[in-house]
């Protein structure tokens, strides 16, 4: 119908895209033609094949697509299973023997001129949506780093498996995507909230064990100081030895407390991110509930840890004071 805008389509890729795809990637090329290095910016870059490699991939690869706008290719993912891996293919290889069987996505390339505009993401999940049966991977080239790489796969669910560099010389990070299990992420949630009241606890233990030990060395030091101690320089002599164990236990407590409190801060986010799946598919959030609320920030940042942090630090203080008394006097 005349007016309509067209749209974006995805295919399988066939014997009329291929000369498309050959200049697609030759201008999305991770080397230019004067043997500098392509830009990361605004696109995908790859290793540009030629027109006979990609016609090849044809009939081999499970998955070939192309984005096609009005008969241009837009943009084109190749991937194929870990069974149909080259002999050359060193990166793909080794992960092999550690991972298992995957899906490597080897290509993904985008115009420069459609950009930005979510083609990318939607050949990934064309992908992503058929295949359940391994992991699937993307190797990235990252020389310079690709910050914006890393912000696509986290946005779409990847995670960091590992970085290599191949005998070619250029770093790659590997991105890997698992099919989630229902069951193990119940399993998975339960045990990451046990490990976060685990930590809670474990902090506030830390705290009442410091408060017994801070007892006992200020007991220990009125003894000193009293009647019924030493007395005299003996007994100023132990209260300094005392004062100084008292400040070194205190800030010894609060650097444990300290990285309890970042302990507690991580597990906190793993259930986060737990309970947004499962929000996503019909649970209630729990543990971050509201917590998008500008009056509610206080539930990211845990402030009562911070306290927990801070009182042995008043209390070194204290015994900071304590010696400079026993000293001056």
């Amino acid at each position: 119908m005349a007016g309509v805008p067209l749209r974006v389509e995805i295919l399988r890729a066939g014997e009329e895209h291929v000369e498309q795809i050959a200049r697609l990637a030759e201008s999305r090329s991770l080397n230019r033609p004067d043997g500098t290095p392509g830009s990361v910016e605004g696109g995908f870059l790859v290793s540009a094949y030629s027109e006979a490699d990609y016609r090849a991939r044809l009939e081999t690869a499970e998955h070939f697509y192309v984005a096609v706008k009005g008969g241009q290719v837009l943009a084109f993912l190749l991937a194929y299973s870990s069974d149909r891996v080259e002999p050359d293919e060193w990166l793909n290889r080794r992960i092999k023997t550690t991972l298992g069987n995957f899906l490597v996505i080897k290509q993904i390339c985008v115009a420069q001129d459609a950009a930005r505009g979510g083609i990318a993401s939607m050949l990934y999940y064309h992908v992503l949506d058929q295949w359940d049966e391994s992991p699937v991977i993307a190797a990235v080239v990252n020389d310079p780093p690709n910050d914006a790489s890393a912000r696509f796969h986290h946005k779409l669910g990847f995670q960091e498996l590992t970085r290599l560099t191949p005998p070619d010389g250029l770093p790659r990070v590997v991105w890997v995507w698992r099919k989630p299990r229902e069951a193990m992420l119940h399993a998975q949630y339960g045990i990451a909230v046990d490990l976060y009241k685990h930590e809670d606890n474990l902090n506030w233990q830390k705290l009442n064990n410091f408060f017994y030990i801070t007892a006992g060395l200020a007991a220990a030091t009125a003894f000193c100081l009293g009647k019924e101690g030493a007395g005299g320089s003996l007994g100023k002599g132990l209260a300094t030895i005392i004062a100084v164990i008292g400040i070194g236990v205190s800030l010894g407590f609060s650097l444990m407390l300290r990285f309890g409190r970042q302990y507690l801060l991580a597990r906190k986010e793993a259930v986060i991110d737990l309970e947004e799946y499962m929000a996503w598919h019909g649970g209630e959030r729990i543990v971050n509930r509201h917590t998008d609320d500008p009056r509610s920030a206080y539930l990211k940042v845990s402030p009562t840890g911070a306290i927990m942090m801070l009182l042995p630090v008043l209390v070194a203080a204290c015994w900071l004071a304590v010696l400079g008394v026993l000293i001056a006097d």
